[in-house]
């Protein structure tokens, strides 16, 4: 059993699976993972060939629905909801697995003179990867909470309300089956000049230098073809990008382990940080 439902630019959703009085599906041809161009050299006095580089290739979803009901109704619905060459999402859930992956309606195509009219929906994913619906998110603070209500005092020895852990480091484990972007979000509470932010199991930075206040906001998306770093300061956005240290690299969460920390002004302004890392898993097929 699975359900379908595609959703266009404007938000609207329709569902085609489970939606027998109107739609019926027939056929879903795209699901499997994408094929793979394998970019790769001869050489005279090699065998075979050398191995270039690789690239996986776009996705290509072909949706064929039978109208039911009120035939004429429902296809205008579909032209109404995917325009063409407008972007649109597929959500797609079965036993194992609920996702989604963002396309473009590259055409609609009815067969107008048969009994059972049907409709075939092309859409065409430049980003061939499905993601999970769930967004997975990790906190990272050097700050840690020790206050809690209720309270009460004993003795004369100090309670802390919270404490600084200089080397804290947070691990993001990728479930997913290939390295992915991430989005960083940084909240400052207080004057930073200088954010690094570092995979301490590549050894990759990110390093970002302007003079940051309290209140401001900072959003880091690394995933191809969104790259950005955008601060939000009262309630104005302005691009970043120009304040990015030369040398510094776009992260990419590999599958397993990645480890993350930061620094701020050297260490000296990391309670003035908090950062939330976020990222969807991503699949070949479903």
């Amino acid at each position: 059993m699975f359900e379908c439902s595609i959703e266009n630019a404007l938000g609207e959703r329709v569902k085609l699976s489970q939606n027998e009085l109107n739609y019926q599906i027939l056929d879903i041809g795209g699901l499997n993972p994408p094929r793979v161009q394998i970019n790769r050299s001869n050489i005279a006095s090699l065998d075979g060939s050398k191995y270039n580089s690789s690239r996986v290739e776009e996705r290509n979803i072909v949706i064929s629905v039978k109208l039911c009901g009120d035939v004429e109704e429902n296809r205008l619905n579909l032209y109404r909801l995917f325009t063409l060459k407008r972007e649109c999402k597929l959500y797609y859930k079965n036993e194992r697995r609920d996702v989604f992956i963002s396309g473009y309606v590259e055409s609609i195509e009815c067969d107008y003179f048969t009994n059972k009219e049907t409709v075939q929906i092309s859409i065409v994913c430049p980003y061939p990867y499905f993601k999970d619906i769930d967004l997975v998110i990790d906190d990272i603070t050097k700050v840690l909470r020790r206050f809690r209500f209720p309270f009460s005092i004993e003795h004369d020895d100090p309670i802390p309300f919270s404490e600084i852990e200089i080397n804290r480091i947070v691990n993001i484990f990728n479930h997913g089956e290939d390295e992915c972007g991430i989005i960083i979000d940084v909240t400052f509470i207080g004057s930073v000049n200088q954010l690094k932010l570092l995979n301490a199991g590549t050894g990759e930075t990110f390093v970002i230098s302007h003079s940051f206040v309290s209140g401001d906001k900072l959003v880091i998306n690394t995933n191809k073809g969104e790259k950005s770093a955008i601060l939000t300061r009262d309630g104005v956005s302005s691009n970043m990008f120009s304040k990015v240290v030369r040398g510094s690299t776009f992260f990419v969460l590999r599958q397993g382990n990645n480890y993350f920390t930061y620094l701020a002004d050297n260490g000296e302004h990391d309670s003035n940080v908090t950062i939330t890392y976020k990222h969807y898993l991503i699949f070949g097929g479903v």
